[in-house]
């Protein structure tokens, strides 16, 4: 496991997983996603292609080898294998989850992901084993038997309000808006910005304001659904954060 303890085989292998799932990034692009100097990253590619690892396709731009390729499957089948078998014996301790229907303490449960929580109910094929009694909708803690299906990225839909001076939440259509949020009753709803803030509130929603764009990531990489109600000014500072946590969102106009 060198590529987790050299800090050189790790940017190392992060290089070369970017390369081969974009074959169009740049040096530029890597320094920026991994936080790197154009400098440091630059010290990186003179040692790949050195090491016959990357070829260079064009200036800036690069091609891994068969050598790299072979290199990279290796590390990332040891990487799978030590973290299958980490997260099999973390998912074997207990775990904490919302009653859906009431649970008898030693009663099979399957449990599952959605939309940010974990859920568990009586089924006789279960996953898990209750090791105490709750009433539905009460927090019961269960033991893993089985493996599950990890949850999936959350919904980002993020609606766009005018800056003030070009109207604010006074442009708006509030009643689609209302509509929306309707529509997703167990997506979180947070606003970026005053005129967001006051356009959620005339569409009868009071939401997240302080800390949203943290809450919007934290949500979404658990598996919640989250409406994004964000000023205009402060949009491309939301969009670079969650390109850079590679998660998906649609962009509404009212």
């Amino acid at each position: 496991m060198n590529v987790l303890l050299n800090r050189r085989e790790t940017m190392r292998l992060l290089i070369l997983t970017e390369l081969v799932k974009n074959k169009d990034c740049s040096q530029r692009d890597l320094a920026k996603k991994f936080g790197l100097t154009p400098q440091a990253i630059s010290e990186h590619f003179k040692d790949l292609i050195a090491e016959g690892f990357v070829i260079v396709i064009r200036k800036g731009y690069y091609q891994v080898t068969d050598r790299g390729t072979e290199w990279l499957t290796k590390n990332l089948l040891d990487l799978y294998l030590f973290s299958e078998e980490l997260t099999k014996k973390l998912f074997s301790r207990s775990i904490v989850a919302l009653a859906s229907g009431n649970i008898r303490e030693g009663e099979k449960v399957v449990y599952w992901f959605q939309d940010g929580y974990t859920y568990a109910k009586a089924e006789k094929d279960g996953n898990g084993v209750a090791l105490t009694s709750a009433k539905d909708g009460e927090d019961v803690l269960i033991k893993a038997t089985r493996w599950f299906k990890p949850p999936k990225k959350g919904e980002i839909i993020i609606v766009k309000v005018p800056d003030v001076g070009e109207g604010g939440s006074r442009k708006v259509k509030i009643e689609e808006l209302r509509n929306l949020i309707k529509s997703r009753p167990r997506s979180l709803v947070l606003a970026i910005g005053v005129e967001a803030l006051v356009a959620c509130r005339k569409a009868g929603v009071e939401p997240i304001f302080f800390g949203a764009k943290e809450v919007c990531i934290e949500a979404a990489h658990h598996g919640g659904g989250v409406i994004v109600v964000c000023t205009e000014n402060k949009i491309n500072d939301l969009l670079r954060k969650l390109i850079d946590e590679e998660l998906e969102f649609k962009i509404k106009e009212f």
